[in-house]
């Protein structure tokens, strides 16, 4: 049995890969709108439940073609622990083609680009990055401990490295009248960093998350589901990518579309936008609802009129 201790989360796209808890909870765990590991302390698994685990799998002879490290930010880890998993991996899963995780700007920022080339041989690959947003002012309000120059320096340096990336990107997250603005900073980084793949989703405003305690004050006002739309396919129109794929079906996000850009680019755009006519103008041009999870499902709170 392989070991978990904490929360198992993975991007929709790893759904074939092999599980491995390489950290439980969260190194920074101070984004405003995150709370998804507050109530799990920060550990590193153990070096010896992890060697066990690729153990185990490759005494089963398992036709696993690429490792999924699980934590919040798995890259946090030190560059010779991080080797010594890629090493394992190669050693007792031959059929493993690539190694991915969870990463920051800070986690990649802290490896050298010579360490960064040699995690690269070892098979590491499509790490999943929450850039969030490319405004500087919008970072540091939600405390995610970088700046966007510092997200273009790490990305970069994955590019020379060899090192493919997915970003993430959440649409509303600079607030009530800031669509554009972030759309358009948003792609001004991903069109210089041509990530592999980019996932967007609605901004969510979690009842446990410092954002929540902002919105109730009145430090933070979220945008209006018209805004959420119209940022996501400005946001498309903006993008000058080659060959990257677009997720944007995320169960919070308003209107669900996918495609590969820069092929499907004003398609998706066009979607988007005949989608607010789907909506009534009251829904349209209130703040977007919360959605929370209770009772196992999903459950939306918050404005409906």
């Amino acid at each position: 049995m392989l070991h978990y201790r904490g929360k198992v989360f993975r991007p929709p796209f790893e759904e074939n890969s092999l599980l491995i808890e390489a950290t439980v909870g969260c190194s920074r765990d101070k984004c405003a709108f995150c709370s998804i590991y507050h109530d799990t302390p920060f550990a590193p698994s153990p070096m010896e439940d992890i060697e066990s685990d690729i153990r185990f799998i490759g005494r089963n002879r398992t036709l696993f073609k690429r490792v999924f490290l699980v934590g919040a930010d798995p890259f946090c880890l030190p560059f010779n622990r991080l080797q010594r998993i890629g090493e394992l991996v190669g050693e007792h899963l031959p059929r493993v083609e690539t190694i991915g995780c969870y990463a920051s700007v800070r986690n990649i920022l802290a490896k050298t680009p010579e360490q960064l080339s040699e995690l690269a041989k070892l098979g590491y690959a499509r790490l999943n990055i929450g850039l969030e947003t490319g405004l500087d002012d919008v970072l540091a309000f939600m405390d995610k401990g970088n700046t966007a120059d510092e997200a273009r320096e790490a990305l970069a340096r994955l590019n020379e490295a060899g090192i493919s990336f997915t970003l993430n990107l959440v649409m509303g997250l600079a607030g009530a009248g800031r669509g554009i603005e972030n759309a358009l900073a948003n792609a001004a980084i991903v069109n210089e960093a041509q990530p592999q793949l980019i996932i967007v989703t609605a901004l969510n405003v979690w009842p446990n998350a410092k954002l929540h305690d902002y919105v109730e004050s009145g430090k933070f006002t979220p945008p209006t589901l018209r805004e959420v739309i119209e940022e996501e396919a400005a946001f498309l129109r903006a993008t000058e990518l080659r060959d990257t794929l677009f997720f944007g079906m995320h169960e919070l996000n308003p209107v669900r579309v996918n495609g590969t850009l820069p092929h499907d680019r004003d398609f998706l755009a066009d979607e988007l936008e005949a989608g607010i006519a789907r909506f009534p103008d009251y829904q349209l041009d209130a703040p977007i609802r919360q959605i929370d999870r209770a009772d196992g499902g999903l459950r939306r709170t918050g404005r409906t009129s």
